[in-house]
Parts: C-alpha cells; structure tokens; sequence
C-alpha cells in the first residue's frame, strides 16, 4: 500500500494499491478521486502520561508504509531494525546497545549493488524473534537469520517475493509470508525450506500482507484474496480455509478485498478483518465455522482487551465492539483520516500512532482520550508493543523508544 500525503490533504487508503499486472495506462484513476482531510487533533485533560525511559538510533527510517517495522521482545531483551539494515539488540532495562548488526555485510559485493541499490530499504519485514533466532525479511529476496546472543549470520533462504511482515518462529521453524500469495516453512537450525503453501491472489491488491499467526501446531494465515486458512506447521497441510468477504462491484478495484491487517487469536476463535469486507469471528475448534460477522474495512487490522475488539476501520475510526453480544461498546471519529496504526491494548488503555508521529492512549473502558504525546514528526506506521504498562515502538525515522504509562 502506498499513502500519498500532501499538506495534510491526502487520497483515499482505497487508492493506494500494488498492481501486480500491467494497468496500461490506468485510465481507472481518471475518475473522481476521494481527497480525506485528516482532522484536527481536540485537546482534553490527560490522564495519564508517557514517560519516555529511553530511546536509541537504530538506522535509516522507512519509506515505504508497506513496511512495518515491529519490535520482538524476548526475556529482557528487546531486537529491533531499520529500513537500511541494522538488526540491533537492547537491554530493556537500561536501553544500552547489547549487540547491532548489518545484514548488508552477510552479502557479497556483487550482491549488495543488486539488492541493496540507493534508496531501497534493505530490511522489509520483521522483526521475528523465537527460539535463538532473530529473523527479518531482505530486500534481496530472502529470510535472513541471526543468533540471539550475538547478531552472527545463522542462515540465509531464499523466499518466492518480498516478504513484509514479520516472520514468525515456532517449535523449530520459521514461517514467513510473501505478497505472492505464498507462505514458507524454514527449518530454523538450517535455513532448510519444508513445506510451500500457495494461493491465487487478484491482478489488484494492497501492498502489505497480515502477520500469520502460529499457535501449537498450526498455522493461520490471511491472503489479498480475502480468505484466511489454518495450515499444519509440520506439513503445511490445510484444516481449512474461510472467507472474510466477497468482492462487489463491477471493476477491479470495487471486488478488492484485501486481508493486509492484524488478526486476533482469542482461545479458539479468531477475528479477521478485511479491505472492503466483513470483519468475522471463527471458530477453530470447528472446523471454521463462522460465529458472526459484519460488515467492516480495515487495513491495519484488530486488537483485543477488556472482552472486546477493537476496531481501526480504513478511514480510522476507532470502534470497540463486545465479543460477546457483537455490539458498538464506543466509537471515536476523533481521529478520522489519520492513518492510525493498529491498536494495542496497554494496561487499560487502547495505543494507536497516527501520520504525525502522536501516540494516543484511549480508555479501553468508554473510549476517551486519557493521553496523547508526540513522538516523531516522520509519524508512526507500525503499531506498538505492549509489556504491562510500558511500551515500545519504532518510529518512522528509525528510532526504538521505550515508554511508560503513568
């Protein structure tokens, strides 16, 4: 997905597409374009406020909002990168630099000035931490993985296409998503590829890809086909698959419905949100069945906290709604058109960033704003992590923070 900004008058998430097929000469965008104005921010008496307990420089920040940059926390350490291909390791304590390392230098001369040519992020997808590895996705097509302890290369592997989100390491191996539709199996001693699962994707899509989840032995991933599927960690074997919605329209870009934001894993149910589609509860331990759904659209995705789901539609409404009764518990406009990130419940507060670098905190109770700071003017595209009450984030100017609610 590409967001275009301009003096704060920008076109719709709707418009910001990859094609994967030759438009010609896009005659399709000849029609009325939607310009959103982002609202201005009302001010109110905090609550609560975010301490920043420390901050360090990873790198070069991202360009492309693609690309979001998620930190992985592991014991008490915390490993972050940066767009040009810093992998850093931080006590969480102390914010000192344990370890950092460039994936660049894993790779021959030759090969950087293919992959890692002026102005492409050298680091797309990431940050996966599990077992003793760090995994991240390059731009030279692979799943690059270091140890833990020290930053030192473990494995390279090759992928099918750009890998954006995360990777995921589980019981042994590693899962990594690519925007072509595919999702691979590495084993995570050697870097051995098991198992390749491939679907269909449409001619028209988002840029970006949700974040599998792995859970026990299976594996859950979400598609720019709009359907989701439970896959065999060992095998790569599907339980089955479901829908998240049914294209409407006549063109390419009505029937767009695109899976690209984050799911929840609840117990056994699963909710799913897609572009221009519903978002639905699943039942795992039925085989998928659906337990309810309703209509939604939404590029960053889901949060969960306080029994309910919370909702970031594509225009950035914020809603909060009830697992049980699937009713609106709140809803905010307040932050209408503001590209926030997706939420993450911190304590009792919702955490969304914004396109000018605020982090809002939002009472999971009623949904009002208790806090509010701004943290970079390049703004804030990945979502937080939460740990109890502190969080961390990586800016889009490529810096990690660590932050406490009080």
């Amino acid at each position: 997905m590409i967001q275009l900004l301009t003096k704060r008058v920008r076109f719709a998430p709707s418009l910001a597409l990859s094609v994967l097929l030759a438009l010609g000469g896009c005659s399709w965008f000849s029609d009325d374009i939607e310009v959103r104005v982002p609202v201005e921010l009302v001010k109110f008496k905090a609550e609560v406020k975010l301490v920043e307990r420390w901050s360090v420089n990873l790198g070069k920040g991202v360009d492309d909002s693609a690309i979001k940059l998620i930190p992985g926390l592991v014991g008490g350490r915390i490993y972050a990168a940066s767009a040009d291909g810093n992998v850093v390791a931080v006590d969480t304590g102390t914010g000192k630099v344990v370890w950092k390392q460039s994936i660049v230098d894993f790779y021959a001369e030759d090969e950087r000035a293919i992959a890692f040519a002026d102005g492409i992020d050298a680091i797309t997808g990431g940050v996966g931490v599990g077992g003793s590895l760090v995994v991240v996705g390059s731009a030279a097509g692979e799943i690059v993985a270091l140890q833990q302890v020290d930053g030192s290369l473990a494995w390279r592997a090759t992928t099918t296409s750009e890998v954006l989100a995360p990777p995921q390491v589980v019981n042994g191996k590693v899962f990594a998503q690519s925007i072509d539709g595919k999702i691979a199996a590495f084993d995570a001693a050697s870097g051995e590829r098991k198992w390749l699962y491939s679907t269909p994707i449409p001619s028209l899509t988002l840029r970006g890809t949700s974040t599998p989840i792995a859970d026990k032995d299976f594996l859950i991933g979400a598609f720019a086909n709009g359907r989701m599927v439970m896959l065999d960690q060992n095998r790569g074997q599907v339980g089955f698959e479901q829908r998240a919605g049914v294209g409407q329209g006549q063109s390419d870009l009505e029937r767009l419905v695109d899976i690209d934001g984050q799911m929840v894993l609840d117990g056994s149910v699963l909710y799913v949100v897609a572009y221009q589609g519903n978002l639905v509860a699943i039942d795992l331990s039925a085989k998928g069945q659906i337990l309810w759904s309703r209509e939604a659209s939404s590029i960053v995705g889901l949060g969960t906290g306080f029994g309910n789901i919370y909702l970031a539609s594509e225009d950035s409404r914020l809603t909060a709604i009830s697992k049980d009764t699937t009713d609106d518990v709140w809803t905010t406009e307040a932050l209408l058109y503001r590209d926030i990130t997706a939420p993450v419940a911190v304590s009792s507060y919702v955490a969304v960033g914004d396109f000018e670098g605020y982090l809002h905190l939002i009472a999971q109770s009623d949904g009002r704003f208790v806090g509010r700071e701004k943290l970079d003017n390049a703004g804030l595209t990945a979502p937080v992590i939460a740990d109890g009450s502190r969080i961390y984030l990586i800016s889009n100017s490529g810096r990690l923070l660590a932050l406490e609610v009080r």
